[in-house]
């Protein structure tokens, strides 16, 4: 990403988190990583600049999630493209 001094606007999408979004959570509880992959592939199609990931679901366990979605996000090129933000309120989810 490249931040210029006129751009006043950053596009994060935030469809990637299990507290903001029922779909993601349904889809992550059930172990679909693949569908929650497409979540983040359609984010950054529709013009997100970053993508917000947050795992943080008490009936989770939000380091093992993390850890698996980070490593098939960054394998999609086409995702891969743009930074991820990583959002926790776990510091050991933030470490994974």
């Amino acid at each position: 990403m490249t931040q210029k001094s006129t751009a006043n606007f950053v596009n994060i999408g935030e469809r990637t988190n299990v507290t903001g979004s029922a779909k993601f959570k349904k889809l992550i509880m059930a172990g679909n990583y693949a569908a929650a992959i497409d979540i983040a592939r359609e984010q950054v199609e529709n013009g997100a600049q970053i993508v917000d990931v947050n795992m943080d679901e008490g009936l989770l366990d939000a380091v093992e999630a993390m850890t698996t979605f980070l490593k098939l996000m960054t394998s999609e090129p086409d995702i891969s493209r743009v930074p991820v933000m990583i959002d926790s309120s776990k510091w050991e989810v933030i470490e994974a």
